[in-house]
């Protein structure tokens, strides 16, 4: 989430910081969880028996691979952006209130495929309930990386963790296209490869 990374950048430097990236964090906490809990173990508790569904669920998989290669192929062939600098959801999380500032937690935390696609694992993997819920909480947790690390360290070292972040930000930005095409085509083979295996 290289627009996560920038917008805690940003609210490093904005009017009472601690607070709006302890809300900040808090809608990204929100909104990762409360996917992770309606894919995963609503749909546990509403799923009939897996005997029948595994072949769908194989299908399912396959179809989430294949997704992510054209997805990959598209955005490789696709001309690169020009950043013309800090999206609007960041600048409005700058310059906004703590309110304004967790609803873009949300809306740039919504879920990712890769996120997505994790959840699907948890939702296959025959876990119990309470298995399920501890992976969900695991791979928010992981999804909220991005805002995690830098909100701890700017609390523990803040003049050593700006200029740092910065680099690691604009390295993002402008090596974005490249990550984001290699891990869509990575995931991709993963889940055309299980989803085969699982219907052959």
């Amino acid at each position: 989430y290289p627009l996560g990374l920038a917008a805690v950048l940003l609210l490093s430097t904005a009017t009472r910081p601690r607070p709006k990236e302890a809300a900040f964090l808090a809608g990204a906490a929100v909104v990762c969880l409360t996917v992770g809990v309606v894919v995963v173990l609503i749909r546990q508790g509403t799923e009939p028996s897996q005997s029948g569904s595994s072949s769908g669920s194989y299908g399912l998989e396959l179809a989430i691979g294949v997704f992510f290669l054209a997805a990959a192929a598209v955005l490789a062939r696709r001309p690169p952006k020009q950043h013309t600098g800090p999206s609007r959801i960041s600048r409005a999380a700058t310059e906004g209130g703590l309110v304004t500032v967790f609803v873009a937690g949300v809306v740039l935390y919504l879920p990712s495929p890769f996120y997505l696609s994790a959840l699907h694992v948890i939702d296959t993997a025959g876990l119990s309930t309470a298995a399920a819920a501890v992976w969900v909480i695991v791979v928010a947790a992981i999804n909220l990386l991005t805002v995690e690390v830098p909100v701890l360290l700017f609390l523990l070292a803040p003049e050593q963790t700006a200029p740092r972040l910065g680099a690691v930000t604009d390295w993002l930005g402008r090596n974005e296209r490249t990550v984001l095409v290699v891990l869509l085509a990575v995931l991709g083979l993963w889940e055309v490869v299980n989803g085969l295996a699982g219907l052959l």
